[in-house]
């Protein structure tokens, strides 16, 4: 009789948001193939139940093999122990249990040890970080528009767009960690003003300052800057120059490092 093998990737991360004691483990697990149907019916009623109502659960992820559709790998991450304990103890995971008995041949939990699990925090910061930069811009709930990609987006980390609004004002959108280069306004004063989210705005060689709805900045001559959004949130600004001198003009220079931008709080 062909069998159905089913592996359970069971992972428990360290993190200053996870675990402090990790446990890998790669649950074996054999199910008569007659069953196929019906225990992925099963499987996909108790992740999706999971991922609903359990906070501590913060993924399973059921795979078919390419080559053989009878090869499933669930990838499951849960953010303790007490997690998985609980987990194991819902009335939803029960169900599947009690529901598969009769499916599953045999079961094998051999504990594994990760190699990296530095390397594999960061997998976790950089979803967190996708997913914040897929938050839609309507979650601003901001009045004014959020425009066309930027034409001076090579002059930028990350997506910013921008739109004119009348007057020689600009407003310039920017995704979550977005910011511009250094650059410097050479014979003219920008003017800043927050209309929604939170952004910063730093001199060079001062410290940065937070940018919240009503903030406004007038940013001398000859000051080299810049300015973007904040980590986890997106940001909106409008801008034009004032004071502006005969023969006045834009001066862009590197961009803002990693490591001043990930300094801020």
């Amino acid at each position: 009789m062909k069998r159905l093998q089913v592996t359970i990737i069971t992972i428990i991360l360290t993190a200053s948001s996870f675990a402090q004691d990790m446990l890998v483990r790669i649950s074996e697990i054999e199910v008569y193939p007659q069953y196929l149907k019906e225990y992925l019916a099963f499987a996909n009623e108790v992740d999706r139940l999971s991922m609903e109502r359990e906070p501590g659960v913060v993924c399973l992820f059921p795979m078919q093999s390419a080559e053989d559709s009878t090869q499933i790998r669930i990838l499951e991450i849960y953010a303790s122990q007490e997690a998985y304990q609980s987990h194991i103890q819902s009335a939803h995971f029960q169900k599947y249990k009690q529901g598969t008995l009769h499916m599953v041949k045999n079961l094998n939990l051999p504990d594994m040890i990760p190699l990296d699990p530095e390397t594999m925090k960061q997998i976790f910061i950089k979803r967190q970080s996708m997913t914040t930069n897929q938050q839609t811009f309507e979650a601003l709930n901001s009045a004014w528009p959020k425009g066309e990609p930027n034409p001076y987006g090579k002059y930028f980390t990350g997506q910013s767009y921008l739109a004119d609004v009348g007057g020689g004002v600009m407003n310039v959108t920017f995704e979550p960690r977005c910011r511009n280069n250094w650059h410097v306004h050479h014979g003219q004063v920008q003017v800043l003003i927050c209309v929604a989210g939170r952004g910063w705005y730093q001199e060079w060689g001062k410290e940065a300052v937070p940018m919240t709805p009503g903030t406004v900045i007038a940013i001398p001559a000859e000051a080299k800057h810049w300015h973007g959004a904040a980590k986890d949130a997106w940001f909106q600004h409008l801008t034009y120059h004032r004071d502006v001198q005969d023969g006045a003009s834009n001066e862009w220079l590197e961009p803002v490092s990693d490591e001043i931008y990930d300094r801020l709080k």
